[in-house]
């Protein structure tokens, strides 16, 4: 399938494959299609936040989530992946991007998991943000071979002792749901090894608690874990008019419908 309208939304911190690959998880939005999930993907993807672009890609049959697709000869041709992708656009306007965010924003994580979606948007009210240990510290050298230049090359999550993590609730529903997730943005953890000593204005990078600013979250599920959900980005845009669709905006495409 070629998807021609894909709005990256965020892509996620890298994280080795067995084979020594290291790999991002992609999230974007297609008006045709809805909420995509790019996995694997290869770190130097020439993209950035708000691109829309075009790439070939096939259904990822070891992945059900309906999301969740990959790149047509992602791993034979795994070094030209970053050829495949091409820029057609960008969501630049910021009532453009304020507008998509609040149409496609659901009213909870609770809500998104009850309709056996993977990726959704929410509108946080947050509580509280910290670091926490990352459990997996370290994990990767057991995986790595001599030789696996890929492993080599980048930080991925298991290099980092500490993972931003946010606590926040979800308003729109009654009572709200609260919840206390790892962020998984690539940006935060490039912001660390950039800046090891200063590592709490990651926050303030990010437009959490900044004046006139709206903050959504994007978010994701676990392929191990479906009802476990983590902030694959997290979303600022100024403050300001919305104007709602009159017809709901395309959230997922179902496997039987490709």
């Amino acid at each position: 399938m070629l998807l021609n309208d894909l709005i990256i939304l965020g892509r996620a911190c890298p994280e080795p494959l067995k084979d020594g690959r290291v790999t991002v998880c992609l999230a974007g939005y297609s008006y045709e299609h809805g909420f995509i999930r790019l996995y694997p993907t290869h770190p130097k993807m020439p993209i950035k936040r708000w691109d829309i672009v075009r790439i070939e890609v096939e259904r990822n049959e070891q992945d059900t989530r309906a999301e969740s697709w990959k790149i047509t000869d992602s791993k034979a041709g795994w070094d030209k992946l970053p050829e495949k992708i091409k820029v057609i656009g960008l969501v630049d306007k910021r009532d453009e991007r304020r507008n998509l965010l609040a149409n496609l924003t659901d009213p909870s994580v609770k809500t998104i998991n009850e309709a056996k979606r993977s990726l959704g948007i929410v509108k946080p009210e947050i509580i509280k943000t910290y670091f926490g240990d990352n459990a997996k510290f370290g994990e990767w050298k057991q995986l790595g071979l001599p030789g696996m230049t890929d492993l080599e090359s980048y930080l991925t999550k298991r290099d980092y002792e500490i993972e931003p993590r946010v606590q926040y609730r979800c308003p729109e529903i009654n009572p709200p749901s609260e919840h206390d997730q790892q962020v998984l943005e690539w940006g935060f953890y490039e912001w660390f090894r950039k800046n090891p000593d200063n590592r709490e204005q990651v926050w303030e990078n990010a437009g959490i608690n900044k004046e006139n600013t709206e903050i959504y979250f994007l978010v994701g599920n676990q392929f191990r874990y479906r009802t476990s959900f983590m902030v694959i980005s997290v979303l600022r845009v100024p403050s300001g008019k919305i104007e709602k669709q009159i017809f709901p905006l395309k959230k997922w495409t179902s496997r039987e419908e490709n």
